[in-house]
């Protein structure tokens, strides 16, 4: 299967590398290369590894050629940095669309995102964020996260939080106790009254290392009170999880099944995660697999994301130096690439 998968970014690379644009290159070399890439871990939603097509993509190069002399000879080179361009076959994670992750969602396993900023097509391939879509299905991409999975994930992030002041709070617990047990305190008085019997100043020493031992056993007792930092931390991110668990428990069925959306903006939780659709609220969104054509075999490309785009297409930000390069490497080889590209060639490649 993957042998299969092989074959079809071979053939891809056979129609990329026909585009006029790059087909004969002049001032610098073309270097194409596949990898095959895996699905994020798995998530409540995501469908069983097996029933979803392999994912991976091809990667496209530009390099700039050098020449210099170099004792009585000249040096002809051609690698160093460049703008790359992938090719992302069947992969639909929100990372290639240039988004950021929910803050609120903290570390939290998740593939929800925040839904791409729809831009001007691009050699009339529809641009989301970062990224040029070719697919044969008309499906969309990605479907409507209800709001009571937007808050799920929120809980489960504060949670986390929670578990983690636990442990804290368990673990200065422990070293209390054991600063505090008769057994290992009576032990330590004796190894400090040992050593001060072989000072000049034994008093004072062992004076210090009592004064030592109530101090840290004063500040573990503080640590985990209500206002050291540990204490007050879970107690914070206690009330935090409470808060966002009785909102969900007060929210209505309908509205817990409502689309939700977010404003980033927003101070407060509340103020942020929001269901239906409102003007400034973007809408949350999941991928939808059933944009795969399940009767497909697995080796099947079936949806091609080329990324990154504003890195080498957004000319009309004059501080990207990169795409306003004037080599004839890199960005503008990109751009030549997707401009003269045979995009029905691709489609009729795709399953």
């Amino acid at each position: 299967m993957v042998k299969a998968f092989e074959t079809e970014l071979v053939a891809l690379n056979t129609i990329l590398r026909r585009a006029q644009g790059v087909a004969a290159p002049v001032g610098f070399s073309v270097e194409t290369w596949g990898h095959l890439d895996s699905y994020p871990a798995p998530t409540a939603t995501q469908p069983a590894g097996r029933s979803l097509p392999l994912a991976g993509g091809l990667t496209f190069g530009a390099f700039p050629i050098f020449e210099y002399e170099r004792a009585g000879k000249m040096i002809r080179e051609d690698t160093g940095e460049t703008a790359l361009m992938s090719f992302n076959v069947n992969e639909l994670e929100w990372p290639l669309y240039g988004g950021s992750k929910i803050t609120d969602w903290g570390s939290v396993n998740t593939e929800a995102f925040l839904q791409p900023v729809t831009g001007t097509p691009i050699s009339g391939l529809p641009r989301y964020g970062d990224a040029l879509v070719i697919a044969k299905n008309s499906a969309p991409l990605w479907i409507p996260l209800p709001f009571a999975a937007a808050l799920d994930v929120v809980a489960m992030a504060r949670h986390e939080v929670v578990e983690s002041y636990q442990e804290s709070v368990a673990a200065v617990t422990t070293r209390l106790a054991g600063l505090r047990d008769p057994t290992k305190r009576a032990a330590r008085l004796a190894s400090a009254k040992a050593a001060a019997a072989t000072m000049p100043n034994g008093d004072a020493f062992l004076a210090q290392m009592q004064q030592a031992w109530k101090i840290e056993e004063d500040q573990a007792v503080l640590e985990i009170g209500p206002t050291g930092g540990t204490g007050k931390g879970l107690a914070e991110s206690t009330r935090a999880l409470n808060d966002v668990t009785s909102w969900l428990a007060d929210t209505s069925p309908a509205d817990r099944a409502a689309p939700a959306c977010y404003v980033t903006a927003a101070p407060s939780l509340r103020g942020r995660f929001r269901h239906g659709t409102e003007a400034g609220c973007v809408p949350i969104v999941t991928p939808n697999y059933k944009v795969f054509n399940a009767t497909a075999a697995r080796s099947a490309a079936q949806v091609v994301l080329i990324t990154p785009i504003a890195r080498c297409f957004d000319t009309a930000n004059t501080h990207n130096l990169e795409a306003n390069s004037t080599s004839p490497a890199g960005c503008s080889a990109n751009r030549k690439l997707v401009q003269t590209m045979d995009v029905e060639a691709i489609k009729a490649w795709l399953k």
